[in-house]
Protein backbone atom coordinates (compact mmCIF):
# COMPACT_ATOMS: atom_id res chain seq x y z
CA UNK A 1 0.00 0.00 0.00
CA UNK A 2 1.59 3.41 -0.94
CA UNK A 3 2.39 5.31 2.23
CA UNK A 4 1.49 8.71 1.66
CA UNK A 5 -2.59 9.61 0.30
CA UNK A 6 -4.15 12.14 0.21
CA UNK A 7 -7.67 12.21 1.89
CA UNK A 8 -9.61 12.89 5.13
CA UNK A 9 -7.11 11.23 7.82
CA UNK A 10 -9.17 12.32 11.19
CA UNK A 11 -12.62 10.98 9.50
CA UNK A 12 -10.90 7.80 7.92
CA UNK A 13 -9.34 6.90 11.35
CA UNK A 14 -13.01 7.93 12.77
CA UNK A 15 -14.30 5.08 10.17
CA UNK A 16 -12.38 2.03 11.05
CA UNK A 17 -12.21 2.74 14.83
CA UNK A 18 -15.73 2.81 15.17
CA UNK A 19 -16.12 -0.76 12.82
CA UNK A 20 -12.94 -2.47 14.67
CA UNK A 21 -14.85 -0.71 18.36
CA UNK A 22 -18.18 -2.40 16.55
CA UNK A 23 -16.63 -5.98 16.25
CA UNK A 24 -14.94 -6.09 19.15
CA UNK A 25 -17.87 -5.31 21.37
CA UNK A 26 -20.21 -8.03 20.16
CA UNK A 27 -16.99 -10.45 20.11
CA UNK A 28 -17.22 -12.44 23.31
CA UNK A 29 -14.22 -14.83 21.88
CA UNK A 30 -12.36 -15.55 19.13
CA UNK A 31 -10.65 -12.59 16.41
CA UNK A 32 -11.06 -9.98 15.18
CA UNK A 33 -8.97 -9.21 11.76
CA UNK A 34 -8.01 -5.54 9.93
CA UNK A 35 -6.85 -5.96 6.32
CA UNK A 36 -5.69 -2.81 4.63
CA UNK A 37 -4.99 -3.41 0.90
CA UNK A 38 -5.77 -1.01 -2.63
CA UNK A 39 -6.60 -1.28 -6.08
CA UNK A 40 -4.82 0.72 -8.02
CA UNK A 41 -6.58 2.72 -10.69
CA UNK A 42 -4.53 5.11 -12.77
CA UNK A 43 -1.28 6.69 -12.00
CA UNK A 44 -2.39 8.89 -9.56
CA UNK A 45 -5.41 7.46 -7.30
CA UNK A 46 -6.41 4.02 -5.99
CA UNK A 47 -9.27 2.81 -3.97
CA UNK A 48 -7.76 2.27 -0.18
CA UNK A 49 -9.34 -0.93 1.06
CA UNK A 50 -10.17 -1.44 4.67
CA UNK A 51 -11.65 -4.80 5.80
CA UNK A 52 -12.68 -5.78 9.72
CA UNK A 53 -13.65 -9.21 9.84
CA UNK A 54 -14.81 -11.30 13.38
CA UNK A 55 -16.00 -14.23 14.84
CA UNK A 56 -18.31 -12.43 16.62
CA UNK A 57 -22.53 -13.54 17.16
CA UNK A 58 -23.16 -11.92 13.34
CA UNK A 59 -26.38 -10.43 12.34
CA UNK A 60 -29.48 -11.86 11.21
CA UNK A 61 -30.41 -10.79 7.90
CA UNK A 62 -33.40 -9.00 8.98
CA UNK A 63 -31.67 -7.25 11.27
CA UNK A 64 -29.10 -6.02 8.55
CA UNK A 65 -31.53 -3.12 7.98
CA UNK A 66 -31.48 -1.91 11.49
CA UNK A 67 -27.65 -1.62 11.80
CA UNK A 68 -27.63 1.99 10.20
CA UNK A 69 -30.60 3.20 12.43
CA UNK A 70 -30.04 5.84 14.29
CA UNK A 71 -31.32 4.59 17.61
CA UNK A 72 -32.31 0.88 17.01
CA UNK A 73 -30.00 -1.77 18.49
CA UNK A 74 -29.44 -5.14 17.06
CA UNK A 75 -30.94 -7.31 19.45
CA UNK A 76 -31.20 -5.51 22.32
CA UNK A 77 -32.37 -8.38 24.93
CA UNK A 78 -29.50 -10.69 23.70
CA UNK A 79 -27.11 -7.85 23.42
CA UNK A 80 -28.14 -5.50 26.77
CA UNK A 81 -24.93 -5.93 28.80
CA UNK A 82 -23.25 -4.31 25.84
CA UNK A 83 -22.25 -0.64 26.06
CA UNK A 84 -23.11 2.29 23.90
CA UNK A 85 -25.64 4.52 22.40
CA UNK A 86 -25.95 2.23 18.80
CA UNK A 87 -24.75 5.16 16.72
CA UNK A 88 -21.02 3.71 15.61
CA UNK A 89 -22.48 2.66 12.58
CA UNK A 90 -25.03 5.42 11.43
CA UNK A 91 -22.10 7.58 11.49
CA UNK A 92 -19.85 5.49 9.93
CA UNK A 93 -22.21 5.07 6.96
CA UNK A 94 -22.54 9.39 6.75
CA UNK A 95 -19.18 9.64 6.78
CA UNK A 96 -18.33 7.13 4.03
CA UNK A 97 -21.42 8.53 1.79
CA UNK A 98 -19.57 11.55 2.64
CA UNK A 99 -16.42 10.28 0.55
CA UNK A 100 -18.45 8.36 -2.08
CA UNK A 101 -18.07 5.43 -0.57
CA UNK A 102 -20.34 2.97 1.52
CA UNK A 103 -19.89 -0.06 4.18
CA UNK A 104 -20.53 -3.60 3.07
CA UNK A 105 -21.55 -6.02 5.18
CA UNK A 106 -21.16 -9.97 4.83
CA UNK A 107 -22.65 -11.97 7.92
CA UNK A 108 -23.60 -15.27 9.16
CA UNK A 109 -25.75 -15.40 12.18
CA UNK A 110 -23.87 -17.42 15.08
CA UNK A 111 -20.65 -17.21 12.90
CA UNK A 112 -19.21 -13.58 12.71
CA UNK A 113 -19.29 -10.64 10.48
CA UNK A 114 -17.17 -9.18 7.41
CA UNK A 115 -17.49 -5.11 7.07
CA UNK A 116 -15.37 -3.62 4.35
CA UNK A 117 -15.11 -0.14 2.35
CA UNK A 118 -13.26 1.28 -0.51
CA UNK A 119 -12.31 4.98 -0.48
CA UNK A 120 -10.66 7.01 -3.50
CA UNK A 121 -7.13 8.12 -2.41
CA UNK A 122 -4.78 10.39 -4.39
CA UNK A 123 -1.39 9.17 -3.91
CA UNK A 124 0.79 11.56 -2.93
CA UNK A 125 3.88 9.06 -2.65
CA UNK A 126 3.74 5.41 -4.24
CA UNK A 127 6.71 4.28 -1.94
CA UNK A 128 4.93 1.25 0.08
CA UNK A 129 4.48 0.97 3.87
CA UNK A 130 6.52 -1.98 4.44
CA UNK A 131 5.95 -4.55 7.02
CA UNK A 132 3.75 -1.93 9.44
CA UNK A 133 4.61 -4.15 12.74
CA UNK A 134 8.42 -3.94 11.80
CA UNK A 135 8.06 0.22 11.19
CA UNK A 136 6.01 0.42 14.70
CA UNK A 137 8.63 -1.09 16.51
CA UNK A 138 11.23 1.18 14.51
CA UNK A 139 8.70 4.09 15.47
CA UNK A 140 8.03 2.82 19.51
CA UNK A 141 11.48 2.48 19.85
CA UNK A 142 12.76 6.04 18.38
CA UNK A 143 10.06 7.94 19.74
CA UNK A 144 11.16 10.53 22.55
CA UNK A 145 7.79 10.67 24.53
CA UNK A 146 8.20 6.68 24.46
CA UNK A 147 7.89 4.88 27.65
CA UNK A 148 8.07 1.66 28.99
CA UNK A 149 5.19 -0.51 29.66
CA UNK A 150 6.19 -1.50 32.89
CA UNK A 151 8.56 -0.32 35.69
CA UNK A 152 10.19 -3.05 37.75
CA UNK A 153 12.67 -0.90 40.44
CA UNK A 154 13.01 -3.63 42.74
CA UNK A 155 14.53 -5.25 40.03
CA UNK A 156 18.31 -6.16 39.68
CA UNK A 157 20.14 -7.39 37.02
CA UNK A 158 23.51 -8.24 35.82
CA UNK A 159 25.16 -7.50 32.25
CA UNK A 160 28.25 -9.34 31.46
CA UNK A 161 30.17 -7.83 28.48
CA UNK A 162 33.37 -7.24 27.27
CA UNK A 163 32.92 -4.15 25.13
CA UNK A 164 31.95 -1.31 27.11
CA UNK A 165 29.41 0.15 24.17
CA UNK A 166 27.19 -3.14 24.76
CA UNK A 167 26.88 -2.19 28.39
CA UNK A 168 26.34 1.36 27.92
CA UNK A 169 23.32 0.47 25.32
CA UNK A 170 21.65 -1.98 27.67
CA UNK A 171 21.72 0.60 30.30
CA UNK A 172 20.23 2.85 28.32
CA UNK A 173 17.44 0.45 26.77
CA UNK A 174 16.19 -0.06 30.08
CA UNK A 175 16.21 3.04 31.89
CA UNK A 176 12.60 3.94 31.55
CA UNK A 177 11.81 0.42 33.03
CA UNK A 178 13.80 1.74 36.16
CA UNK A 179 15.43 -2.07 36.69
CA UNK A 180 18.87 -1.52 38.39
CA UNK A 181 21.13 -2.53 35.94
CA UNK A 182 24.94 -4.05 37.10
CA UNK A 183 27.75 -4.69 34.77
CA UNK A 184 30.52 -7.17 34.46
CA UNK A 185 33.32 -6.64 31.70
CA UNK A 186 34.94 -9.75 31.99
CA UNK A 187 33.85 -13.56 33.48
CA UNK A 188 36.04 -13.39 36.37
CA UNK A 189 34.33 -10.07 37.63
CA UNK A 190 30.92 -11.85 36.67
CA UNK A 191 31.72 -14.43 39.18
CA UNK A 192 32.90 -12.21 41.54
CA UNK A 193 29.23 -10.29 41.41
CA UNK A 194 27.50 -13.15 42.14
CA UNK A 195 29.34 -13.78 45.12
CA UNK A 196 28.32 -10.81 46.32
CA UNK A 197 24.46 -10.09 45.15
CA UNK A 198 21.53 -11.98 44.56
CA UNK A 199 20.18 -10.94 40.48
CA UNK A 200 17.26 -11.38 39.34
CA UNK A 201 18.43 -12.46 35.92
CA UNK A 202 21.99 -12.16 34.35
CA UNK A 203 22.97 -11.48 30.68
CA UNK A 204 25.87 -13.38 29.66
CA UNK A 205 28.14 -12.14 26.40
CA UNK A 206 28.98 -15.31 24.17
CA UNK A 207 32.31 -14.36 22.99
CA UNK A 208 34.68 -13.06 25.75
CA UNK A 209 38.71 -12.91 26.30
CA UNK A 210 40.16 -15.20 28.54
CA UNK A 211 36.71 -17.11 29.74
CA UNK A 212 33.79 -16.86 27.00
CA UNK A 213 30.04 -16.76 28.06
CA UNK A 214 29.37 -20.72 27.82
CA UNK A 215 32.75 -20.85 30.65
CA UNK A 216 31.47 -17.98 32.83
CA UNK A 217 28.29 -19.95 33.47
CA UNK A 218 29.25 -23.39 34.05
CA UNK A 219 31.89 -21.77 36.58
CA UNK A 220 28.94 -20.26 38.16
CA UNK A 221 26.99 -23.62 38.30
CA UNK A 222 30.39 -24.59 39.94
CA UNK A 223 29.81 -21.80 43.13
CA UNK A 224 26.33 -22.86 43.26
CA UNK A 225 27.50 -26.76 44.00
CA UNK A 226 29.37 -24.81 46.46
CA UNK A 227 27.07 -22.70 47.78
CA UNK A 228 28.89 -19.23 46.87
CA UNK A 229 26.83 -18.04 44.16
CA UNK A 230 23.62 -15.51 45.61
CA UNK A 231 22.43 -15.75 41.92
CA UNK A 232 21.97 -19.67 41.29
CA UNK A 233 18.13 -19.24 41.26
CA UNK A 234 18.50 -16.45 38.88
CA UNK A 235 17.77 -16.82 34.59
CA UNK A 236 21.01 -16.64 32.39
CA UNK A 237 20.07 -15.16 28.90
CA UNK A 238 23.13 -15.58 25.85
CA UNK A 239 23.85 -12.33 24.00
CA UNK A 240 25.56 -13.27 20.81
CA UNK A 241 25.88 -11.76 17.70
CA UNK A 242 26.27 -15.04 15.55
CA UNK A 243 23.20 -16.21 16.40
CA UNK A 244 22.49 -19.08 13.11
CA UNK A 245 20.01 -22.35 13.04
CA UNK A 246 20.31 -24.40 16.04
CA UNK A 247 21.43 -21.38 18.49
CA UNK A 248 18.95 -21.85 20.76
CA UNK A 249 18.84 -25.90 21.05
CA UNK A 250 22.83 -24.95 21.42
CA UNK A 251 22.01 -22.48 24.37
CA UNK A 252 19.82 -24.53 25.96
CA UNK A 253 22.05 -27.44 25.90
CA UNK A 254 24.24 -25.59 27.92
CA UNK A 255 21.77 -24.53 30.62
CA UNK A 256 20.98 -21.30 29.62
CA UNK A 257 16.96 -20.42 29.82
CA UNK A 258 16.94 -18.05 26.40
CA UNK A 259 19.16 -16.39 24.29
CA UNK A 260 19.04 -12.31 22.63
CA UNK A 261 20.94 -11.52 19.32
CA UNK A 262 22.84 -8.44 18.99
CA UNK A 263 22.73 -5.58 18.43
CA UNK A 264 20.02 -6.21 20.95
CA UNK A 265 16.17 -5.09 19.63
CA UNK A 266 15.44 -2.32 22.15
CA UNK A 267 11.15 -4.10 22.35
CA UNK A 268 13.05 -7.36 22.44
CA UNK A 269 14.94 -6.56 25.58
CA UNK A 270 12.37 -4.90 27.33
CA UNK A 271 9.54 -8.15 26.53
CA UNK A 272 12.60 -10.55 27.48
CA UNK A 273 13.08 -8.71 31.35
CA UNK A 274 9.45 -8.66 31.78
CA UNK A 275 9.14 -12.24 30.89
CA UNK A 276 11.46 -13.44 33.20
CA UNK A 277 11.43 -11.11 36.45
CA UNK A 278 9.15 -12.36 39.53
CA UNK A 279 5.51 -10.78 38.68
CA UNK A 280 5.14 -9.38 41.79
CA UNK A 281 8.60 -7.21 40.70
CA UNK A 282 6.62 -5.81 37.76
CA UNK A 283 4.34 -2.90 38.38
CA UNK A 284 2.07 -0.65 36.22
CA UNK A 285 3.77 2.91 35.54
CA UNK A 286 0.31 4.67 35.19
CA UNK A 287 -0.28 3.55 39.47
CA UNK A 288 3.18 4.19 40.39
CA UNK A 289 3.89 7.81 38.33
CA UNK A 290 0.31 8.85 40.19
CA UNK A 291 1.19 7.44 43.67
CA UNK A 292 4.44 9.41 43.01
CA UNK A 293 2.84 12.60 42.33
CA UNK A 294 0.46 12.34 45.15
CA UNK A 295 3.48 12.06 47.16
CA UNK A 296 5.12 15.02 45.51
CA UNK A 297 2.34 17.27 45.46
CA UNK A 298 2.10 16.55 49.31
CA UNK A 299 5.88 17.51 49.50
CA UNK A 300 5.74 20.72 47.86
CA UNK A 301 7.32 19.68 44.85
CA UNK A 302 7.88 22.31 41.64
CA UNK A 303 6.50 19.31 39.03
CA UNK A 304 9.87 19.43 37.32
CA UNK A 305 11.78 16.83 36.32
CA UNK A 306 15.30 16.81 36.32
CA UNK A 307 16.02 15.37 33.19
CA UNK A 308 13.22 16.91 31.12
CA UNK A 309 14.66 19.53 28.68
CA UNK A 310 18.19 18.16 28.72
CA UNK A 311 18.33 16.30 25.81
CA UNK A 312 20.38 18.50 23.66
CA UNK A 313 20.39 15.50 21.08
CA UNK A 314 17.24 16.88 19.14
CA UNK A 315 19.83 19.89 17.51
CA UNK A 316 23.06 18.26 17.68
CA UNK A 317 25.48 18.98 15.34
CA UNK A 318 26.64 15.77 16.08
CA UNK A 319 23.69 14.36 14.81
CA UNK A 320 23.30 16.06 11.55
CA UNK A 321 27.19 15.01 10.72
CA UNK A 322 26.07 11.21 11.40
CA UNK A 323 22.87 11.50 9.25
CA UNK A 324 25.46 13.22 6.61
CA UNK A 325 27.84 10.21 6.84
CA UNK A 326 27.85 7.35 3.86
CA UNK A 327 29.73 5.18 6.23
CA UNK A 328 26.70 5.45 8.49
CA UNK A 329 22.94 4.04 8.49
CA UNK A 330 21.75 6.45 11.22
CA UNK A 331 18.35 4.72 10.68
CA UNK A 332 20.29 1.23 11.88
CA UNK A 333 21.61 3.55 14.71
CA UNK A 334 18.61 4.56 15.74
CA UNK A 335 16.77 1.11 15.29
CA UNK A 336 19.51 -0.47 17.34
CA UNK A 337 19.93 1.97 20.23
CA UNK A 338 16.41 3.13 20.47
CA UNK A 339 16.93 7.11 20.73
CA UNK A 340 19.10 10.01 19.58
CA UNK A 341 20.42 10.69 22.95
CA UNK A 342 21.67 7.64 23.50
CA UNK A 343 23.47 7.06 20.17
CA UNK A 344 25.27 10.14 20.97
CA UNK A 345 26.50 8.23 24.83
CA UNK A 346 27.04 5.17 22.38
CA UNK A 347 28.93 7.04 20.04
CA UNK A 348 30.88 8.98 22.21
CA UNK A 349 31.92 5.24 23.92
CA UNK A 350 33.01 4.02 20.88
CA UNK A 351 35.25 6.75 19.72
CA UNK A 352 36.71 7.41 22.87
CA UNK A 353 37.67 3.52 22.76
CA UNK A 354 39.41 3.84 19.02
CA UNK A 355 43.14 4.51 19.46
CA UNK A 356 43.19 1.61 22.37
CA UNK A 357 41.26 -0.84 20.21
CA UNK A 358 42.81 -0.19 17.05
CA UNK A 359 45.96 -0.30 18.50
CA UNK A 360 45.41 -3.41 20.16
CA UNK A 361 43.96 -5.25 17.01
CA UNK A 362 47.63 -4.15 15.51
CA UNK A 363 49.34 -5.71 18.09
CA UNK A 364 47.62 -9.03 18.26
CA UNK A 365 47.84 -8.76 14.09
CA UNK A 366 51.42 -8.47 13.99
CA UNK A 367 52.68 -11.14 17.22
CA UNK A 368 49.90 -13.64 15.18
CA UNK A 369 48.28 -14.20 18.29
CA UNK A 370 45.14 -15.07 15.98
CA UNK A 371 42.78 -16.11 19.23
CA UNK A 372 42.66 -12.66 20.91
CA UNK A 373 42.92 -10.99 17.77
CA UNK A 374 39.47 -12.90 16.45
CA UNK A 375 37.89 -11.84 19.80
CA UNK A 376 38.98 -7.81 19.35
CA UNK A 377 37.33 -7.98 15.91
CA UNK A 378 34.45 -10.09 16.92
CA UNK A 379 34.03 -6.98 19.34
CA UNK A 380 34.41 -4.30 16.71
CA UNK A 381 31.55 -6.39 14.15
CA UNK A 382 29.54 -6.28 17.00
CA UNK A 383 29.85 -2.47 18.18
CA UNK A 384 30.01 -1.14 15.04
CA UNK A 385 26.40 -2.76 13.18
CA UNK A 386 25.05 -1.69 16.73
CA UNK A 387 26.03 2.57 15.25
CA UNK A 388 24.91 1.41 11.63
CA UNK A 389 28.86 1.41 10.66
CA UNK A 390 27.58 -1.22 7.96
CA UNK A 391 30.85 -1.72 6.16
CA UNK A 392 33.36 -1.93 8.89
CA UNK A 393 31.02 -4.44 10.56
CA UNK A 394 30.80 -6.71 7.34
CA UNK A 395 34.59 -6.20 6.80
CA UNK A 396 35.33 -7.09 10.73
CA UNK A 397 32.76 -10.25 10.62
CA UNK A 398 34.95 -11.38 7.14
CA UNK A 399 38.28 -10.76 9.42
CA UNK A 400 36.61 -12.54 12.45
CA UNK A 401 35.88 -15.61 9.71
CA UNK A 402 39.52 -15.88 8.86
CA UNK A 403 40.63 -15.66 12.44
CA UNK A 404 38.34 -18.65 12.99
CA UNK A 405 40.07 -20.64 10.32
CA UNK A 406 43.71 -19.27 11.11
CA UNK A 407 43.39 -20.64 14.52
CA UNK A 408 42.90 -24.15 12.76
CA UNK A 409 46.39 -23.48 10.35
CA UNK A 410 44.20 -21.80 7.50
CA UNK A 411 47.16 -20.79 5.73
CA UNK A 412 44.85 -18.49 3.28
CA UNK A 413 42.78 -16.76 6.10
CA UNK A 414 46.17 -15.79 7.71
CA UNK A 415 46.99 -14.38 3.93
CA UNK A 416 43.42 -12.15 4.12
CA UNK A 417 44.30 -11.44 7.94
CA UNK A 418 47.55 -9.74 5.99
CA UNK A 419 45.69 -8.61 3.45
CA UNK A 420 42.99 -6.85 4.88
CA UNK A 421 43.81 -6.01 8.80
CA UNK A 422 45.44 -2.83 7.62
CA UNK A 423 42.40 -1.53 5.81
CA UNK A 424 40.21 -2.26 8.99
CA UNK A 425 42.47 -0.05 11.10
CA UNK A 426 42.66 2.63 8.68
CA UNK A 427 38.86 2.65 8.60
CA UNK A 428 37.97 2.32 11.99
CA UNK A 429 40.09 5.26 12.84
CA UNK A 430 38.88 7.62 10.23
CA UNK A 431 35.39 7.55 12.34
CA UNK A 432 37.91 9.23 15.08
CA UNK A 433 39.00 11.52 12.54
CA UNK A 434 35.66 12.55 11.70
CA UNK A 435 33.72 12.88 14.66
CA UNK A 436 36.03 13.35 17.59
CA UNK A 437 36.36 17.15 17.32
CA UNK A 438 32.60 17.30 17.09
CA UNK A 439 32.30 15.53 20.14
CA UNK A 440 35.34 18.16 22.01
CA UNK A 441 33.07 21.08 20.78
CA UNK A 442 29.48 19.42 22.38
CA UNK A 443 31.41 19.32 25.47
CA UNK A 444 32.38 22.73 25.94
CA UNK A 445 31.91 24.45 29.35
CA UNK A 446 28.58 26.04 29.87
CA UNK A 447 29.95 29.20 31.55
CA UNK A 448 25.81 30.33 31.47
CA UNK A 449 25.13 31.36 35.18
CA UNK A 450 22.72 29.22 36.56
CA UNK A 451 19.22 30.50 37.43
CA UNK A 452 18.17 30.66 41.09
CA UNK A 453 15.67 28.30 42.25
CA UNK A 454 12.91 30.92 43.46
CA UNK A 455 13.47 32.17 39.71
CA UNK A 456 13.39 28.74 37.79
CA UNK A 457 10.38 27.89 39.95
CA UNK A 458 9.09 31.20 39.32
CA UNK A 459 8.93 31.34 35.69
CA UNK A 460 7.78 27.59 35.66
CA UNK A 461 4.80 28.11 37.22
CA UNK A 462 4.50 31.21 34.81
CA UNK A 463 4.67 29.07 31.80
CA UNK A 464 1.99 26.76 33.65
CA UNK A 465 -0.30 29.25 33.20
CA UNK A 466 0.21 30.19 29.83
CA UNK A 467 0.32 26.23 28.96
Amino acid sequence: TPHILYGDEIRLKQVILNILTNAVKYTEEGTVTMDVGFDRIDEECIFLKVRVVDTGIGIKKEDLDKLYSRFERIEEDRNKSIEGTGLGMNIVRQLLALMDSELQVDSVYGEGSDFHFSVHQRVIKWQPIGNFSETYKQFVAGNVDYEAYYIAPDAHILVVDDTPLNLTVVKGLLKETEVKVDTASSGAEALEKVEKYKYDIIFMDQRMPEMDGIETFHAMQHLTEEGRNLSAEAPVIMLTANAVSGSREQFLKEGFIDYLSKPIDPLKLEQTVRDYLAPEKVLDPRKVRAERRAADSGAGDTGLDPDEGNDASQDSTLVVALKGLASIDYEAALKNCGSEELILQVLKDYLEAIPGRSTEIRNYWERKDYENYTILVHALKSSSRLLGATQLSEDAAYLEQCGDAAQGGDAQAMEEIEKKTEPLIKLYRSYYDKLMPLISNEEEEDLRPEIAEEELTEAMSAIRVFA
